[in-house]
């Protein structure tokens, strides 16, 4: 009995030391990529019509031409995300069963055997929650003249639910929406800044 219950606790630890790690990783590999895939489909699919500058931001001047007022749009701001992540949100939620195939040597744990033998498929199941932020960045362009870029930043928590174990991967993607060149003296306060909520008149 002693033999069983030290066998049994020797094969527990080298398989949650040697085996959980590398299937795990394949897992979330597999889920991080087919993630991201979806959430860049879904901002694709969205913005695939062309956004505007103009749509997101009015610049306003002073009589000396330098920038007054950046004014944002934000019910159209605030549509473009919510549009982009209930997207996002859909594509996650269709995924269903994910399988990953697994090469049965790399279950031994042993690096040598990692990628021989017949493939092991491993079932899982992914469940994802995205959300969006809009991101504004300001670049000097030359004297009195400044590119702003407007990216969109789409982010998902996806928890990976496997017979072993239930880990949670995070995937981030950057998407340019639109840029402009703005001719004029603009505020360093402006160019400090990232955050469009704070950087801008939101005022509908």
């Amino acid at each position: 009995m002693l033999a069983v219950i030290v066998v049994f606790i020797f094969c527990t630890v080298y398989f949650r030391k040697n085996i959980v790690p590398t299937v795990m990783g394949s897992s979330v590999a597999k889920v991080r990529a087919i993630a991201t895939n979806q959430i860049n489909l879904a901002a694709t699919s969205v913005l695939n019509g062309g956004i505007t500058y103009d749509e997101l931001f009015d610049v306003q001047y002073n009589d000396r031409g330098d920038v007054a007022l950046i004014r944002a749009n934000s019910p159209r701001i605030n549509s473009i995300a919510r549009e982009i992540a209930n997207l996002a949100q859909a594509n996650l939620d269709s995924l269903g069963t994910v399988e990953v195939a697994i090469s049965a040597g790399t279950f031994t744990g042993l690096a040598l055997l990692t990628g021989f033998g017949p493939d092991v498929t491993i079932k899982i199941v992914p469940i994802g929650a995205a959300n969006c932020d809009f991101v504004s960045c300001f670049q000097s362009a030359g004297i009195n003249q400044t590119f702003h870029k407007i990216y969109i930043d789409v982010y998902a928590d996806v928890n990976i639910i496997t017979p072993i174990d239930e880990p949670t991967v995070q995937v981030k993607a950057e998407i340019l929406v639109c840029e402009n060149l703005i001719v004029g003296k603009v505020p360093e306060t402006y160019l400090s800044m990232q955050d469009v909520s704070s950087m801008f008149d939101l005022t509908p």
